[in-house]
């Protein structure tokens, strides 16, 4: 009997939210990556878990980073948790995990609702594999990596230490920012963009993909980004690279370490915070040999993302690509459909429907 290993993209709007499956056709085991922003909670997951029926177990649950688009989906989800619904492991760096950093006592502000529903009802798989301690580099930067049942191995990439420390430093005024920010959405008001503003080319007639990808960059530098748990996905000799929204120095950096003789080779790279121009450079695409590349984002909230620069960046500069996948087709993606820039670079797009799962099969 075949095995699988499948990735369903959820249409997040604007955010993440990736349902893994792995193992053989009669016993699949499910992982679930982010839950994008409430609607995708309420409207998608629990779509998937209806059409599944319980009981169902997943082997893990990551939540990124405490950003509005990654969990709030799952914040819905674990409120309302359905019967039959259980967890081998639930990743997710709150204030607990800040404050075992050893660094000196401060004011403390829970201010995470998902923290207290996990101290609550799921204690004992909180971060189970790290025994309660951070999910990210080992002190020394080193990678970690993970055994899963049914024979999947996570292997952490980031975040490091010294970001985890960052948001410890400044976690009060993180939280007082995400608290503001679901005020502001509950509202129905509009969020400004969490890109850094850093201005985009314009095309100018047809797309000038070089002069694109080596245009300026400047990494992210926004403090819950920098938390941001980055994973290699591996089975059955297929690796997928889920990078959240962390920065790519951070994940270039543990590349180097998994492949220091050269470019490390994946079956699929889910891009980092959705495309933005700060979160992919060509340092970190030249790293990758990978034929697909994922962007999860509808562009929302005047975040315009993916950026321009940044698929300019994976077509030039990262190795083997050929297919790119968004889960919506917006006027900021639409234009990597063009025909003479498939044939020029020698890829093909899929676009989703931004109404059900783009699946991709990787087995």
């Amino acid at each position: 009997m075949s095995n699988v290993f499948r990735i369903h993209v959820l249409p997040a709007q604007r955010g993440d939210a990736l349902w893994i499956e792995y193992g053989s056709e009669s016993v699949v085991n499910h992982i679930l990556i982010d839950g994008g922003i409430t609607a995708t909670g309420r409207d998608h997951l629990r779509k998937r878990i209806d059409a599944i029926g319980t009981p169902l177990h997943f082997e893990l649950l990551v939540v990124t980073h405490i950003d509005l688009d990654h969990i709030q989906g799952i914040l819905e989800l674990m409120e309302n948790l359905p019967a039959g619904i259980t967890f081998g492991d639930v990743w997710f760096n709150g204030w607990d995990q800040m404050k075992a950093l050893g660094l000196e006592p401060m004011g403390i502000k829970e201010g995470i609702r998902l923290s207290e529903i996990l101290k609550k009802d799921h204690k004992l798989t909180w971060n189970k594999a790290a025994a309660g301690k951070a999910i990210a580099l080992e002190a020394d930067g080193s990678v970690a990596t993970y055994p899963l049942d049914g024979g999947m191995k996570v292997t952490v990439l980031g975040p490091a230490h010294a970001q985890l420390a960052k948001l410890r430093e400044r976690w009060d005024e993180v939280i007082e920012e995400f608290g503001v920010a679901e005020d502001a959405e509950d509202r129905g008001e509009e969020l400004p963009a969490l890109d850094l503003g850093i201005p985009g080319l314009e095309p100018m007639g047809p797309i000038d993909v070089p002069s694109l990808a080596e245009s300026r960059f400047v990494e992210d530098n926004a403090i819950p980004n920098g938390s941001s748990i980055a994973l290699v996905l591996e089975f059955d000799g297929r690796r997928a690279l889920m990078l959240g929204d962390a920065y790519p120095s951070t994940v270039a950096d543990s590349l180097r370490k998994l492949s220091p003789s050269g470019c490390f080779k994946v079956d699929v790279v889910k891009v980092a915070h959705h495309g933005s121009r700060n979160n992919t450079d060509r340092a970190l695409a030249s790293l990758l040999s990978a034929p697909t590349w994922i962007f999860s984002s509808n562009g929302a909230s005047n975040t315009k993302h993916p950026h321009m620069e940044s698929v300019a960046r994976v077509l030039h500069d990262a190795k083997d690509v050929k297919k790119l996948v968004f889960n919506y087709c917006t006027g900021f993606n639409n234009i990597w459909g063009d025909k003479d820039l498939m044939e020029e670079f020698g890829y093909e797009v899929i676009y989703g429907d931004g109404q059900s799962p783009v699946l991709l099969n990787l087995l």
